[in-house]
């Protein structure tokens, strides 16, 4: 792509930080609960997944902070009266004894707060225990390839973001005296039942007192069940750091990205899921249902040359399995139903590349996809080229046109009369470009939904 390996790496970085983040914070704004699973060659690239269940679990914390701070205020303890004999009169005076110490010393009845119940017991080992849990998932995170390692350190962050919550809970000052004795009871499953067990027959008979505390053995389990499902997606993202993407795949993925940023800016959907194990992006706009598709061909998208008969010259049919295999995959569908009667389909090829001959063989291959899929809109994303219209004559005959239209990042080519259209983005893979990537594909979504 680049001469420079300097100026590579440093395109291949930015499109790493650029993809991850905006792809997870896509996520979050969809609040998407699904895992997108976006192809790659030996096996998908599974997103979003980790981050959902981070955010499950980081809202289980949030109300278990709420439950501690219920608790708090009413922190349950047990009064305790303690015979002490002094010269001191702080105290209830024992006046039955008074005369056996009188006059050396005074025997008093003092009271103090005993902390260490077996509901408050429970609470701090609570926090304990899904602490050990997320500390055991940070560090279980595996290392990961150069491109992968801003999802990597997203993951970590959003652990740590976890740990923090329930540290904070932890520095509580009246929870601070149990968690020598909590951490040996997280540590202990049997006890943990046991002590479950008493503290909700304890709620029960005193509802009104220890009403906070049957929310949080509720929030017990949940948080077990969110962080066993977090650790889960963990492991997942770990097969996930573990895969090999070249710079073509990251360039794709590039790609997606903004388009799914254009996309969501301009329809701004009502909901969003996904479908489909993972191919599917579905999103419900106030202009009907789009789905969006990675590397995946639904069935209700259909190749005309997949479907097509092919006869041998001399004599015999080719098998149809060999020409089903024929159909074209392009790398992301669009397909919205705007109505019952109304449907229109995007279709996009992203090149990472900046020679003069392999964006003029893309156009042709959009414009063939444009008639093998009877798609309404065919767009090649590409960095604007530089350089090889010397060594091709095609390529020197077309080279005015792709220059001129880098003046507008791209143009949008009307095939005919029925509203085909052929779009071209030039999107350079650079923090300065990515505004102007962003309003040239924003603008070729606004033609496709008009």
């Amino acid at each position: 792509m680049s001469s420079a390996g300097g100026e590579e790496r440093a395109e291949a970085e930015f499109m790493a930080n650029y993809v991850w983040k905006t792809l997870l914070a896509l996520y979050e704004r969809l609040e998407l609960e699904g895992r997108l699973a976006l192809r790659n060659v030996d096996r998908d690239l599974v997103v979003g997944g980790d981050a959902a269940a981070a955010f499950k679990l980081l809202s289980a914390v949030r109300e278990l902070s709420a439950v501690v701070r219920d608790i708090l205020r009413r922190i349950s303890a047990v009064v305790v009266e303690e015979l002490e004999v002094s010269g001191s009169a702080r105290g209830r005076v024992a006046v039955g004894l008074a005369a056996k110490h009188f006059p050396r010393a005074l025997p008093v009845y003092r009271s103090r707060l005993e902390l260490e119940t077996p509901a408050n017991l429970l609470l701090a080992a609570t926090l304990v225990e899904v602490r050990g849990r997320l500390l055991e998932l940070v560090w279980r995170l595996p290392a990961a390839q150069p491109w992968l390692e801003p999802l990597r350190e997203h993951a970590e962050r959003r652990l740590r973001d976890l740990l923090r919550a329930c540290e904070l809970l932890l520095c509580e000052p009246v929870l601070r005296p149990l968690l020598a004795k909590a951490q040996l009871l997280a540590a202990d499953e049997r006890r943990l039942a046991e002590l479950e067990e008493e503290v909700e027959l304890d709620a029960r008979r005193r509802p009104r007192e220890l009403k906070a505390y049957l929310r949080l053995l509720e929030l017990r389990r949940r948080l077990r069940e969110e962080v066993s499902l977090l650790g889960g997606e963990v492991e997942e993202l770990g097969r996930t750091l573990a895969l090999r993407i070249t710079l073509d795949k990251l360039y794709e993925l590039y790609g997606f990205t903004l388009l799914l940023q254009a996309l969501v800016d301009e329809l701004k959907p009502r909901s969003a899921r996904v479908d489909s194990g993972g191919r599917e992006l579905k999103l419900e706009t106030g202009r009907g249902e789009v789905s969006v598709f990675y590397n995946a061909l639904p069935e209700r998208v259909e190749s005309r040359v997949a479907k097509a008969r092919a006869v041998g010259l001399i004599d015999g049919e080719v098998s149809r399995d060999l020409v089903r295999k024929l159909g074209g995959l392009p790398d992301t569908i669009v397909d919205a139903r705007l109505s019952e009667e109304k449907r229109r389909l995007l279709l996009l090829d992203y090149k990472y590349a900046d020679d003069y001959r392999y964006l003029s063989q893309a156009r042709f291959k959009a414009l063939a996809y444009l008639y093998e899929f009877n798609a309404d809109c065919a767009v090649v994303v590409a960095p604007k080229p530089e350089r090889g219209s010397g060594e091709d004559e095609e390529a020197h005959e077309h080279k005015g046109f792709y220059d001129e239209i880098a003046k507008h990042s791209g143009a949008t080519i009307f095939i005919d009369s029925n509203g085909k259209m052929l779009a071209i983005v030039y999107a350079d893979p650079r923090e300065d470009a990515v505004e102007s990537s962003l309003r040239a594909l924003k603008t070729v979504v606004k033609l496709f939904f008009s």
